[in-house]
């Protein structure tokens, strides 16, 4: 018989150990580029800063900027509302969900969802005749980043956008008919 000849070698030893090293360190190359790039996904729109003021009648306003896509002084005026007693100004930016819920002066911090700044903060602002089955009447203030919504009417974002928001506008919002 003839013995067979072949130019191609003879398999080497399995090296399982050299291979799993090589594996571990393309999984960990991966993994921290793919964190990194989530955590400036997170961070590249900057949050939301809300400063709760007065104008020189007394009048409380709220003051949104949005410094990352360059919306500042976008104002909102609530005529025929009145701030607490020994009411200061207060600013807040909404960067960290560790740090909610904050206080709100003017009502109450209702829903903030900061994984991807600016996030979704909503506010209920002056409520009035609040009861165990209702929140009661009250303004209803929501920042997306694809505009402020007032009393769930939508605007869009401006540079100095200024919205006055009545008294009169209040509603017992029992269950939301808005779709995201």
């Amino acid at each position: 018989m003839a013995e067979e000849t072949s130019d191609n070698p003879p398999p080497k030893d399995d090296d399982i150990l050299g291979f799993t090293v090589k594996m571990a360190l393309i999984a960990v190359i991966i993994y921290i580029g793919v964190y990194s790039f989530d955590q400036w996904m997170r961070k590249k729109d900057g949050p939301w800063t809300v400063t709760f003021q007065t104008d020189a009648n007394g009048t409380p306003m709220l003051v949104i900027d949005w410094a990352a896509r360059g919306y500042r002084n976008c104002t909102l005026v609530f005529p025929g509302e009145i701030v607490p007693v020994g009411f200061e100004t207060v600013q807040t930016n909404f960067v960290d969900p560790v740090h909610l819920p904050q206080p709100v002066p003017f009502g109450n911090w209702f829903y903030a969802d900061l994984t991807y700044l600016p996030g979704t903060v909503t506010f209920d602002l002056f409520p009035i005749d609040a009861n165990a089955t209702s929140k009661g009447r009250r303004h209803e203030i929501e920042l997306l980043p694809r505009g402020l919504v007032v009393n769930r009417k939508a605007h869009a974002w401006e540079d100095g956008l200024r919205i006055e928001v009545p008294a009169e506008a209040k509603e017992d919002w029992q269950e939301t008919d808005v779709k995201y």
